[in-house]
C-alpha cells in the first residue's frame, strides 16, 4: 500500500523478519532489545526520513525514541490516511513522549473524570502500560522529572 502513496520511496532495511512483530518476542526480552537496537541504527546509517511501524504493538514500543532520532517514528496508517487527507492527531506518542506519568495524568484528567477513573489507578497504568512499554531504554535525551518515580524502570 505504502508503494502507492505519492513521495514515498520504501527503503530496505535489512532487518530479519522475525522483529516486524517485536511484541511476540515478549519471551525473549534481550532479543527484543537487539531488534530493535539494530533497526534504529539501520534507518540511521541509511538516513530515512520516517521510520514506519506497521503494527500497533510496534508503534507504542518505538514511538518515544522519536524524540531522539534524526527520523520520525510514523504508524503506517498515519501514513495512508495523510495520503488520503486525513489526520489524527497521535496522542499517544505525544503524551509518551513526555516521559512523566504525573504530567501525563495531570493532562489527561478530563478524561479520567469523565470514565469516573481513579487517579491514581490511572497513573499506575500510565506507568506500567504506557511508559513500561519501552523494551529498548531511551538514551537519555528525555528527561522525566524523578526517574524512580514517574518512568517506568529500565529493563
Amino acid at each position: 500500500m505504502l508503494q502507492e502513496v505519492p513521495g514515498i520511496e520504501i527503503v530496505d532495511l535489512a532487518q530479519p523478519s522475525v522483529g516486524l512483530q517485536s511484541a511476540q518476542m515478549a519471551a525473549l526480552p534481550d532479543f527484543k532489545r537487539e531488534l530493535q537496537r539494530t533497526e534504529l541504527e539501520a534507518a540511521q546509517r541509511v538516513g530515512i526520513d520516517a521510520l514506519v511501524t506497521i503494527y500497533h504493538s510496534e508503534h507504542r514500543e518505538l514511538c518515544a525514541h522519536d524524540g531522539e532520532q534524526p527520523f520520525r517514528i510514523l504508524n503506517i496508517l498515519e501514513v495512508l490516511g495523510q495520503s488520503m487527507g486525513l489526520h489524527h492527531h497521535d496522542r499517544y506518542k505525544e503524551l509518551k513522549l513526555k516521559q512523566d506519568a504525573d504530567l501525563i495524568v495531570r493532562e489527561c484528567s478530563d478524561l479520567i473524570a469523565a470514565n469516573a477513573l481513579d487517579p491514581t489507578l490511572a497513573r499506575e497504568v500510565v506507568v506500567r502500560a504506557m511508559l513500561g512499554d519501552q523494551p529498548l531504554p531511551l538514551r537519555g535525551s528525555m528527561k522525566p522529572t524523578d526517574a524512580s518515580s514517574n518512568a517506568a524502570p529500565s529493563t
